[in-house]
């Protein structure tokens, strides 16, 4: 077995495949590299096929392949992250998401939704979108912006993931703005760092062991009927999840 990170780059995921190609192979579970784009890459993938080498996908995957993926409806987690706060009596929220990757667009889709569902109006300078490579600076710039607004503060945050909350967390201090007394803030993973955090982070429960349990016995399953092809083996299908509302301290009914 061999792991491989691409730091969600395509010139690294390109070496990693040409690597991979090169080496004998039985399968591959691979993590899209900035999936909301069109991937130069494709040809590698085809070269995968070509060589009978199965490969299934996780979390994301290209549209142009089409592919066996495990995955969470990240639509309907970010319509939950988003309705909770509605819920809530939350009606100015603003919405971090990374759009490099499908999770983020389909994230920001399901916050959308969930105003539409609840006819509420969106100030267009409520959706922050940002790329991997800007992570650590535009979405607290943004943030520190809107803060800085005199009048309509914001009173719900709806994060891409639990990493970002905890660095809007930091933000929100530096303004002497107590969670969730002040403001409201919801993450996304239900990682160990939802936890970690002084405010135990509400959030969506990503089903981390079991998307990669299923995922590896998948490709396994994939390897041996690619070696004993039988008219009677299984066909076997992509697998998306459900999410799930973590609810803990970082929020409040208004």
């Amino acid at each position: 077995m061999s792991l491989y990170s691409t730091n969600n780059d395509i010139d690294h995921e390109k070496r990693i495949l040409e690597s991979i190609l090169s080496q004998q192979i039985d399968g591959v579970i691979i993590e899209p590299t900035k999936s909301a784009f069109s991937n130069p890459n494709i040809n590698y993938f085809l070269n995968l096929e070509r060589s009978n080498i199965p490969y299934i996908m996780i979390n994301a995957f290209y549209d142009e392949l089409e592919p066996l993926c495990l995955m969470m409806d990240d639509e309907k987690g970010g319509f939950l992250q988003t309705e909770h706060l509605i819920k809530n009596g939350h009606k100015n929220i603003i919405g971090f998401f990374k759009t490099d990757d499908r999770q983020g667009v389909k994230r920001m889709k399901g916050y959308i939704k969930a105003h539409r569902k609840h006819r509420l109006a969106i100030n267009p300078t409520n959706i922050v979108t940002y790329y991997s490579e800007e992570k650590k600076l535009k979405p607290v710039g943004a943030l520190e912006e809107l803060l800085s607004a005199q009048t309509d503060l914001p009173t719900g945050i709806v994060c891409y993931n639990d990493e970002l909350a905890l660095v809007l967390l930091d933000v929100l201090r530096q303004k002497n703005l107590k969670v969730p007394e002040d403001i409201s803030i919801v993450g996304y993973d239900d990682s160990f760092l939802a936890e970690a955090s002084e405010v135990k982070l509400t959030t969506i429960k990503h089903p981390k062991n079991d998307l990669g349990e299923g995922a590896a016995k998948m490709i396994v399953e994939l390897v041996e009927k690619s070696n004993r092809p039988t008219k009677d083996t299984p066909s076997v299908e992509s697998v998306i999840y459900e999410p799930e509302l973590v609810v803990r301290k970082s929020t409040k009914k208004l």
